[in-house]
């Protein structure tokens, strides 16, 4: 078994793991695939980190989903943004049938080799958007069909320049989600936007630092000074942007890591304390108990 970074995949991680019905793709760089199976959703219920460009459309059925803590209800005709720096889990419901998803992904390194940079369109418009998950008109759902169609008549014809002719293809089909994400940017009223998108901005760069350094820092004035900004002031951001305090995000990606070694590890206490940077054992399990209400032996066998 692998260890604390079990729950975060590389695009060839993801495509081994996750989707292993027929998968169209380009080496490691991109993936596409218009099925799943109920396995995938057992993989995805731990927080995880895909280090791709990751859109989802939900073809049939619902299911819920948390994108960097926050919970969405995921319907038919639904599309789903998610960046690699983003924590993902799905919550399936064992009622119910397994939803359909067409799932497209791309490497940073695959979508900077075209000449417009679409990795900053679509980080950019998710800073923007409150809300990543949104319905598609049909019309929009009609391109991507046709899109992902012609993508695998191409896979398929053999032809000696195939690969290369999808790529471009592929580049069509981002630009449709750019697109896509600036419909639903303009179609938010004034009311709905956040008081200041810098602040939105400020805010996801502040989830990208705590992603990268949860595991050793948790001082607020650590990610200030990474900002440039006074603690107070970032504070100040996080709290109107998102209602929870700074303290709580980092503590909330804590508590994660946390969770994710001791369910996919066979790490002991003391080796997951040292890792996650705690002082001592009793530290962590005072930690962990406070933020979840159970000791972490008890989330292990839970």
């Amino acid at each position: 078994m692998e260890t604390k970074n079990f729950n975060s995949f590389s695009i060839a991680r993801a495509k081994e793991l996750f989707l292993t019905d027929d998968v169209i793709n380009i080496g490691d760089d991109f993936i596409l695939t218009e099925r799943t199976n109920e396995a995938n959703y057992d993989l995805l219920r731990y927080p995880t980190r895909i280090d791709a460009y990751m859109v989802a459309f939900c073809k049939k059925g619902s299911f819920k989903c948390s994108i960097n803590l926050k919970e969405y209800d995921i319907r038919e005709g639904m599309m789903i943004l998610n960046l690699p720096q983003n924590i993902i889990r799905v919550e399936s419901d064992d009622s119910a049938e397994a939803p359909s998803l067409t799932v497209i992904a791309a490497s940073s390194q695959f979508l900077s080799q075209f000449r417009s940079d679409i990795s900053k369109m679509l980080n950019e418009a998710f800073s923007i958007l409150d809300n990543p998950c949104f319905t598609l008109q049909d019309s929009e759902m009609a391109l991507i069909r046709e899109h992902v169609g012609l993508i695998n008549t191409v896979m398929q014809s053999g032809y000696a320049y195939a690969q290369e002719s999808v790529s471009h293809i592929i580049s069509s089909v981002f630009f449709l989600f750019g697109s896509f994400l600036n419909r639903q940017m303009e179609s938010q009223s004034k009311e709905d936007r956040p008081a200041s998108s810098r602040h939105k901005i400020v805010f996801e760069r502040f989830l990208e630092l705590v992603t990268q350094h949860h595991l050793k820092e948790r001082s607020v004035g650590f990610y200030a000074d990474k900002l440039c900004i006074t603690p107070k002031y970032l504070s100040k951001i996080v709290k109107d942007t998102t209602g929870l305090s700074a303290p709580q995000w980092i503590d909330q990606y804590v508590i994660l890591e946390a969770q994710q070694m001791l369910k996919n590890s066979d790490l002991c206490i003391k080796e997951i304390s040292d890792d996650l940077n705690f002082p001592n054992p009793s530290f962590f399990f005072k930690y962990f108990k406070k933020h979840t209400g159970m000791t972490p032996n008890q989330y292990r066998n839970s």
